[in-house]
């Protein structure tokens, strides 16, 4: 193990399958990027998903801070110096958990913003649920980095958010939900509205491979998290 390495705490849980995906990742990649064979220390909290939802859904934020805050606390007595939340929605209150906890927090949006900044990018669709869609944590984010965030249109926007609790995050991914998502995809693109789109829900890129589209670049959110997670951890 590197001598500096900061142990790893992730609010997980949000959902299941986005969880298993980040570990394995930031498992891969630490060997990966180190060359050793070693595990990195990771600490996981699995949440109640369900309570998350319902306040970010009822807009009560000020408890979403405090519930959040609440089991950040308990990945840093566990030893964690360096946490992410597992999910692009929970997002809506980073800032407000930056100044409340003492750990390095690392961040799935601004993750995104450098990378798609890398890319070249201008016009970046985003997929998620519909607080991620609707929110501005996205959308303030990439317009002050000089980009716009396009949203599908309302119908489809509730069709997503649908999907992505009633299916996605229950591990269900259906030939027709894929297709009906696709189809979205393909008429904001040659309708000249994006030239990427960000799979701004951690259970989207389970359903919506890169081998999907010829034409656009789907940006995999949790594997650009986890390469600025490990650059935290590493040092």
């Amino acid at each position: 193990m590197l001598k500096h390495f900061k142990t790893i705490g992730m609010i997980g849980g949000i959902a299941p399958s986005s969880t298993i995906d980040y570990y394995q990742r930031l498992i891969s990649r630490f060997q990966e990027r180190t060359g050793q064979r070693n595990y990195p220390s990771i600490i996981i909290n699995s949440i109640n998903m369900t309570q998350m939802m319902e306040l970010i859904t009822e807009e009560h934020l000020d408890e979403l801070v405090d519930y959040l805050s609440e089991e950040i606390f308990v990945l840093e007595k566990a030893g964690a110096k360096v946490v992410f939340m597992a999910s692009n929605t929970p997002h809506i209150v980073f800032e407000p958990l930056v100044q409340r906890v003492k750990a390095k927090m690392v961040s799935i949006v601004d993750s995104t913003i450098a990378y798609a900044q890398s890319k070249g990018l201008r016009r970046l669709g985003l997929f998620g649920t519909i607080s991620t869609m609707e929110g501005e944590f996205f959308q303030e984010g990439f317009e002050a980095a000089g980009m716009e965030i396009i949203t599908p249109m309302p119908d489809e926007r509730k069709y997503i958010h649908k999907i992505y609790m009633e299916e996605l995050a229950r591990g269900r991914y259906m030939p027709e939900t894929k297709s009906r998502l696709l189809s979205i995809a393909n008429r904001m693109y040659n309708e000249g509205q994006i030239d990427s789109l960000i799979l701004g829900g951690t259970e989207l890129p389970f359903i919506l491979k890169s081998v999907d589209m010829e034409d656009i670049e789907l940006i995999n959110t949790t594997k650009i998290h986890v390469e600025r997670i490990l650059d935290a951890a590493i040092g």
